[in-house]
């Protein structure tokens, strides 16, 4: 059992919505403080992460969660200017196609696989970007997708992988991405 499972199993905490034991906190913006962050299980967490998709007018670059980090957390462009990561997001964000891969439907969002991705080596996807770092990991070209699909991959992925995030926010006001992080 990982850190993260150990905290919540530890603390109980359930869900402010439907009292189901919790394993995410949800915030709505990255490094909210403890007052902030609201308990949620997935089912109520991936409620709010559709309607939060849904309703952002902007793109972002959606890396997949990936095992050991402790967020999974918005981060908008103008908070990382100079940083290579980007720089490579504002690039491919900018060549998008408009249509989901998955249904065809308007696409916002760039999903990208995290293989590799490692607390430890977080700081080389800042500096190296998408290309230094994800794609010399063994990760593909990115695929547009709608809000819908977006959070079904978010979802799958957590469920698939028995992860658990003490935050979790989604995409709001301007581009950028969206990533495991350890802060």
């Amino acid at each position: 059992m990982n850190l993260l499972n150990r905290l919540f199993s530890r603390n109980s905490a359930s869900c402010a919505k439907c009292g189901a034991p919790a394993r995410f906190g949800y915030s709505l913006h990255a490094e909210s403080d403890r007052n902030g962050i609201c308990s949620m299980c997935l089912s109520c967490l991936k409620e709010k992460l559709k309607a939060d998709y849904a309703q952002f007018e902007q793109r972002a670059l959606v890396i997949e969660p990936a095992v050991d980090f402790p967020c999974y957390v918005f981060q908008p462009n103008s908070r990382w200017e100079g940083h290579k990561l980007t720089k490579d997001a504002q690039d491919m964000l900018s060549k998008m196609q408009d249509s989901c891969y998955r249904c065809g439907t308007m696409a916002g969002f760039l999903w990208m696989t995290s293989t590799g991705l490692k607390p430890e080596n977080q700081d080389e996807l800042f500096t190296k970007g998408i290309e230094g770092a994800l794609f010399r990991w063994g990760n593909s070209v990115p695929h547009p997708v709608c809000a819908r699909c977006c959070v079904d991959l978010v979802c799958d992925s957590i469920e698939a992988n028995h992860l658990t995030f003490l935050e979790v926010c989604s995409p709001r006001d301007e581009d950028g991405f969206v990533l495991p992080m350890s802060y």
